[in-house]
Protein backbone atom coordinates (compact mmCIF):
# COMPACT_ATOMS: atom_id res chain seq x y z
CA UNK A 1 0.00 0.00 0.00
CA UNK A 2 1.36 3.40 -0.93
CA UNK A 3 2.10 5.77 1.93
CA UNK A 4 2.10 8.88 -0.22
CA UNK A 5 0.06 11.67 1.43
CA UNK A 6 -2.90 12.86 -0.57
CA UNK A 7 -6.42 14.14 -0.39
CA UNK A 8 -8.26 12.17 -3.06
CA UNK A 9 -11.72 11.72 -4.42
CA UNK A 10 -12.52 8.59 -6.42
CA UNK A 11 -14.52 8.93 -9.59
CA UNK A 12 -15.34 6.89 -12.64
CA UNK A 13 -12.48 5.76 -14.91
CA UNK A 14 -11.49 8.45 -17.34
CA UNK A 15 -11.13 7.92 -21.04
CA UNK A 16 -8.13 10.24 -20.92
CA UNK A 17 -6.11 7.87 -18.73
CA UNK A 18 -2.55 7.61 -19.98
CA UNK A 19 -1.47 4.46 -21.78
CA UNK A 20 1.35 2.36 -20.26
CA UNK A 21 4.82 3.49 -21.38
CA UNK A 22 6.26 1.70 -24.41
CA UNK A 23 9.91 0.65 -24.59
CA UNK A 24 12.26 -0.67 -27.26
CA UNK A 25 13.51 -3.61 -25.17
CA UNK A 26 12.89 -5.38 -21.89
CA UNK A 27 15.75 -3.86 -19.89
CA UNK A 28 16.68 -0.20 -19.46
CA UNK A 29 20.11 0.58 -18.00
CA UNK A 30 21.20 3.90 -16.49
CA UNK A 31 24.13 4.52 -14.20
CA UNK A 32 24.40 1.72 -11.65
CA UNK A 33 20.77 0.74 -12.18
CA UNK A 34 18.84 -1.49 -14.53
CA UNK A 35 15.06 -1.70 -14.79
CA UNK A 36 13.21 -4.83 -15.84
CA UNK A 37 10.42 -3.13 -17.76
CA UNK A 38 8.42 -6.32 -18.25
CA UNK A 39 8.36 -7.45 -14.62
CA UNK A 40 8.62 -3.89 -13.29
CA UNK A 41 11.64 -4.50 -11.11
CA UNK A 42 14.69 -2.37 -10.35
CA UNK A 43 18.27 -3.61 -9.88
CA UNK A 44 21.35 -1.84 -8.56
CA UNK A 45 24.74 -3.42 -9.30
CA UNK A 46 22.90 -6.66 -10.09
CA UNK A 47 20.98 -6.67 -6.79
CA UNK A 48 17.23 -6.17 -6.74
CA UNK A 49 16.01 -3.00 -5.03
CA UNK A 50 12.65 -2.91 -3.26
CA UNK A 51 10.58 -0.05 -4.66
CA UNK A 52 6.98 0.99 -4.04
CA UNK A 53 4.70 0.43 -7.00
CA UNK A 54 3.90 4.12 -7.48
CA UNK A 55 7.58 5.06 -7.41
CA UNK A 56 8.42 2.44 -10.00
CA UNK A 57 5.57 3.60 -12.22
CA UNK A 58 6.91 7.15 -12.02
CA UNK A 59 10.39 5.89 -12.93
CA UNK A 60 9.08 3.99 -15.95
CA UNK A 61 7.23 7.09 -17.12
CA UNK A 62 10.40 9.18 -16.88
CA UNK A 63 12.46 6.49 -18.64
CA UNK A 64 9.98 6.30 -21.50
CA UNK A 65 10.39 10.07 -21.98
CA UNK A 66 14.11 10.35 -21.17
CA UNK A 67 15.46 13.76 -22.11
CA UNK A 68 11.97 15.24 -22.38
CA UNK A 69 9.88 17.23 -19.92
CA UNK A 70 7.17 15.20 -18.15
CA UNK A 71 4.57 17.50 -16.63
CA UNK A 72 3.01 17.02 -13.22
CA UNK A 73 -0.36 16.43 -14.87
CA UNK A 74 1.14 13.63 -16.95
CA UNK A 75 2.52 12.08 -13.80
CA UNK A 76 -0.90 12.30 -12.18
CA UNK A 77 -2.65 10.67 -15.14
CA UNK A 78 -0.12 7.84 -15.17
CA UNK A 79 -0.07 7.16 -11.42
CA UNK A 80 -3.63 8.09 -10.43
CA UNK A 81 -5.68 7.85 -13.66
CA UNK A 82 -9.04 7.41 -11.93
CA UNK A 83 -8.43 9.68 -8.96
CA UNK A 84 -8.84 13.42 -8.54
CA UNK A 85 -6.01 14.87 -6.46
CA UNK A 86 -7.00 17.91 -4.46
CA UNK A 87 -3.31 18.68 -3.90
CA UNK A 88 -1.56 17.58 -7.08
CA UNK A 89 1.80 19.25 -6.45
CA UNK A 90 2.23 17.79 -2.96
CA UNK A 91 1.54 14.23 -4.12
CA UNK A 92 3.75 14.44 -7.20
CA UNK A 93 6.57 16.16 -5.30
CA UNK A 94 6.46 13.50 -2.59
CA UNK A 95 6.59 10.74 -5.20
CA UNK A 96 9.60 12.27 -6.97
CA UNK A 97 11.44 12.94 -3.72
CA UNK A 98 11.03 9.32 -2.64
CA UNK A 99 12.13 8.12 -6.07
CA UNK A 100 15.24 10.29 -5.78
CA UNK A 101 15.99 8.69 -2.42
CA UNK A 102 15.83 5.24 -4.01
CA UNK A 103 18.24 6.32 -6.75
CA UNK A 104 20.51 8.24 -4.39
CA UNK A 105 19.78 11.42 -6.32
CA UNK A 106 19.20 15.00 -5.12
CA UNK A 107 17.22 17.93 -6.58
CA UNK A 108 20.14 20.31 -5.94
CA UNK A 109 22.68 18.25 -7.92
CA UNK A 110 20.60 15.88 -10.03
CA UNK A 111 22.16 12.92 -11.77
CA UNK A 112 18.96 11.21 -12.88
CA UNK A 113 15.89 13.39 -12.26
CA UNK A 114 15.96 17.12 -12.87
CA UNK A 115 13.16 19.41 -11.75
CA UNK A 116 11.92 21.77 -14.45
CA UNK A 117 10.47 24.77 -12.56
CA UNK A 118 6.72 25.31 -13.01
CA UNK A 119 6.58 22.49 -15.54
CA UNK A 120 7.57 19.07 -14.30
CA UNK A 121 10.54 16.71 -14.43
CA UNK A 122 13.07 15.35 -16.89
CA UNK A 123 15.17 12.17 -16.77
CA UNK A 124 18.63 13.47 -17.72
CA UNK A 125 20.79 10.33 -17.41
CA UNK A 126 21.73 8.29 -20.47
CA UNK A 127 19.46 5.26 -20.92
CA UNK A 128 20.50 2.11 -22.79
CA UNK A 129 18.12 -0.69 -23.75
CA UNK A 130 18.90 -4.39 -24.08
CA UNK A 131 17.19 -7.76 -24.13
CA UNK A 132 19.34 -9.34 -21.40
CA UNK A 133 19.88 -8.44 -17.79
CA UNK A 134 23.18 -6.66 -17.39
CA UNK A 135 25.77 -8.06 -15.01
CA UNK A 136 27.65 -5.66 -12.73
CA UNK A 137 30.16 -3.65 -14.74
CA UNK A 138 33.89 -4.15 -14.33
CA UNK A 139 34.10 -0.76 -12.65
CA UNK A 140 31.33 -1.71 -10.24
CA UNK A 141 33.07 -5.01 -9.51
CA UNK A 142 36.28 -3.13 -8.78
CA UNK A 143 34.40 -0.88 -6.38
CA UNK A 144 32.91 -3.89 -4.57
CA UNK A 145 36.31 -5.60 -4.38
CA UNK A 146 37.95 -2.46 -3.06
CA UNK A 147 35.28 -2.20 -0.36
CA UNK A 148 35.69 -5.84 0.73
CA UNK A 149 39.42 -6.46 0.21
CA UNK A 150 42.09 -5.29 2.68
CA UNK A 151 44.29 -2.42 1.53
CA UNK A 152 47.43 -3.30 -0.42
CA UNK A 153 49.66 -1.52 2.05
CA UNK A 154 48.21 -3.51 4.93
CA UNK A 155 51.68 -4.74 5.95
CA UNK A 156 53.10 -1.25 5.87
CA UNK A 157 50.16 0.06 7.87
CA UNK A 158 50.62 -2.73 10.42
CA UNK A 159 54.38 -2.01 10.63
CA UNK A 160 53.69 1.67 11.18
CA UNK A 161 51.16 0.84 13.88
CA UNK A 162 53.67 -1.49 15.58
CA UNK A 163 56.38 1.19 15.48
CA UNK A 164 54.02 3.78 16.96
CA UNK A 165 53.01 1.36 19.72
CA UNK A 166 56.65 0.53 20.46
CA UNK A 167 57.63 4.21 20.61
CA UNK A 168 54.71 4.97 22.88
CA UNK A 169 55.66 2.11 25.22
CA UNK A 170 59.31 3.17 25.17
CA UNK A 171 58.33 6.75 26.00
CA UNK A 172 56.21 5.58 28.92
CA UNK A 173 59.04 3.34 30.15
CA UNK A 174 61.57 6.16 29.92
CA UNK A 175 59.22 8.53 31.74
CA UNK A 176 58.76 5.90 34.45
CA UNK A 177 62.52 5.47 34.83
CA UNK A 178 63.05 9.23 35.11
CA UNK A 179 60.28 9.51 37.68
CA UNK A 180 61.72 6.59 39.62
CA UNK A 181 65.18 8.17 39.59
CA UNK A 182 63.75 11.45 40.88
CA UNK A 183 61.88 9.68 43.67
CA UNK A 184 65.01 7.75 44.61
CA UNK A 185 67.04 10.98 44.67
CA UNK A 186 64.48 12.66 46.91
CA UNK A 187 64.45 9.62 49.22
CA UNK A 188 68.23 9.50 49.50
CA UNK A 189 68.36 13.26 50.06
CA UNK A 190 65.81 12.98 52.87
CA UNK A 191 67.72 10.05 54.41
CA UNK A 192 70.99 11.97 54.28
CA UNK A 193 69.37 15.00 55.88
CA UNK A 194 67.93 12.87 58.65
CA UNK A 195 71.32 11.23 59.15
CA UNK A 196 73.03 14.61 59.44
CA UNK A 197 70.44 15.72 61.98
CA UNK A 198 70.97 12.56 64.01
CA UNK A 199 74.75 13.01 63.91
CA UNK A 200 74.37 16.62 65.03
CA UNK A 201 72.33 15.52 68.03
CA UNK A 202 74.96 12.93 68.93
CA UNK A 203 77.76 15.55 68.78
CA UNK A 204 75.76 17.93 70.96
CA UNK A 205 75.15 15.19 73.49
CA UNK A 206 78.85 14.33 73.54
CA UNK A 207 79.85 17.96 74.18
CA UNK A 208 77.38 18.23 77.02
CA UNK A 209 78.71 15.01 78.49
CA UNK A 210 82.25 16.35 78.36
CA UNK A 211 81.39 19.66 79.98
CA UNK A 212 79.19 18.20 82.66
CA UNK A 213 80.19 14.63 83.34
CA UNK A 214 77.75 12.38 85.00
CA UNK A 215 78.11 12.23 88.79
CA UNK A 216 79.45 15.75 89.11
CA UNK A 217 76.24 16.71 90.90
CA UNK A 218 75.95 19.90 88.92
CA UNK A 219 72.43 19.40 88.01
CA UNK A 220 71.50 18.56 91.61
CA UNK A 221 73.32 21.43 93.27
CA UNK A 222 71.27 24.22 94.74
CA UNK A 223 72.76 27.72 94.70
CA UNK A 224 73.64 28.99 98.20
CA UNK A 225 71.80 31.98 99.47
CA UNK A 226 73.87 35.16 99.76
CA UNK A 227 71.80 36.34 102.62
Amino acid sequence: MSTLPSTIVQHEPSANAAAPPAFAARYASFGRFQADLEREELYQDGQRVKVQAKLLQALLLLLSRAGEVVTREEVRRQLWPDTFLANLDANVNTTMNKLRQVLGDSPENPVYIETIPRRGYSFIARVEYSSVLRTPSAEGAKTILKASAPPRNFGAAWTGKYVRTFLRAASLLLAGMILGALLAFVWFFAQAKNQRSANGLKVSASLIEREFPRGSGYTNQTPLSTY
